[in-house]
Parts: C-alpha cells; sequence; structure tokens
C-alpha cells in the first residue's frame, strides 16, 4: 500500500501532466505543491518539466525552516509557496504561466468578463506587478489571495490555491478560456476591451 506521501506525489504528477497537455505550462516552467502535514509540504523541483514529472522530481521541505542544504533543489518559487501555507489554510498550490492570460495582462489592467460564467467563475482577478523571474516580493501576492483565490503575477503567471489540485485547475483553465473570449471578440469588434476598460474606469471613479 503507497503512503499519504507517494499517494501525494502521484497527485501531482498527475495534475502537472494535466496542465501540460493543456499548454499551460511549457518545457520547464510552472511549479507545483500540496502540504503534506501541518509544517512539511511537498513541492517540485528545480528545473523539471510538470508533463514529465518521476517521484523523485517532487521534494519534501519544511514550510518554516526552508529546504536542507544537501539533496535536490526545491522550485526557486519555494519562498512563495511557504508563505502561502503560513498565511492561508489551503493545501494546494498551482503556479504556471497560461500564455494567453500572460499575453492579456501585458496588454490590459483587468479582465474583461465578457460572458456571465466568467465572473461567477472566477470573480474578479486581481493583478499583481511582478519585476523578476522568480516572484522576489511574495507580500502582495498574498494579500492579492486573501480576496481571490487566483491571482494574476503581471508579466509572469497565476497563482491558484485550494485544497483540491482540480479546484486550482479549473480557476485556472477558466481564466484562459475567459481571455480567449476577449480576444475572439476583439476580432469582431476591435474597440470592444476598450469601450469595456473605458466603462470600468468610470464605475471606479463613481465609487471613490
Amino acid at each position: 500500500m503507497r503512503t499519504k506521501e507517494q499517494r501525494l506525489k502521484d497527485e501531482i504528477r498527475r495534475i502537472g501532466g494535466k496542465l501540460y497537455g493543456r499548454s499551460l505550462v511549457v518545457a520547464k516552467s510552472g511549479n507545483l505543491s500540496c502540504r503534506l502535514d501541518r509544517d512539511t509540504m511537498l513541492i517540485t523541483a528545480s528545473g523539471t518539466c510538470l508533463g514529465a514529472l518521476k517521484e523523485r522530481d517532487i521534494v519534501r521541505v519544511d514550510i518554516r525552516r526552508g529546504p536542507s542544504a544537501s539533496g535536490i533543489r526545491p522550485s526557486s518559487e519555494y519562498p512563495l509557496h511557504s508563505m502561502i501555507y503560513r498565511n492561508f489554510a489551503c493545501s494546494r498550490v498551482i503556479h504556471c504561466h497560461p500564455p494567453l492570460t500572460n499575453a492579456y495582462f501585458a496588454v490590459y489592467p483587468r479582465l474583461a468578463d465578457l460572458i456571465f460564467e466568467t465572473r461567477h467563475t472566477i470573480g474578479d482577478v486581481p493583478v499583481v506587478k511582478q519585476f523578476t523571474v522568480t516572484v522576489t516580493r511574495p507580500a502582495p501576492v498574498i494579500a492579492a489571495l486573501g480576496k481571490n483565490r487566483i491571482v494574476v503575477l503581471k508579466n509572469h503567471g497565476v497563482v491558484s490555491i485550494d485544497d483540491d489540485f482540480s479546484e486550482c485547475f479549473y480557476r485556472i483553465e477558466a481564466l484562459e478560456s475567459a481571455v480567449q473570449v476577449a480576444a475572439a471578440a476583439r476580432l469582431f469588434n476591435n474597440d470592444i476591451l476598450d469601450d469595456i476598460d473605458t466603462c470600468l474606469k468610470k464605475k471606479l471613479k463613481k465609487s471613490l
């Protein structure tokens, strides 16, 4: 019988394959983690492909004390995952780089929810500016995750948290689909997103 740790590693490998299969991660990008117990997490190792994970590619790390000096290095995003577990009761974290989502938020500051399902499924998605390849200032991300369980890291990717990898995945998938709808709408009406952005700014001014 497989241990709890082995079962969780299987879970990480399955969701990694799912993300890779949907092109929500490519090459050796993205990272996954889950809480093993109150003080320990399992996280993907540095330089691994989420679509081809082996058991040895998933590292056990102390949430507060950090990785040991020896052994396989965890993802460089370990500090972000660690801070998430120290601030929230969640037990699963996905960080990936959906291509259309990244492209959209590189241009627009907020999501244009053109269909009812977008707001119902993922709500108002916070966007946090990023300036480095690895998240070096996790505090703003933590603050944003207090408002929504999925957050966009501008020019970098998304973070989704929950107690179930499937729920994390569904939010990311729903966001990527919403961006796809926005892109398609612009093909039919070149000004639609600009019109929506103007309306949102007017609403924001009224609320201040």
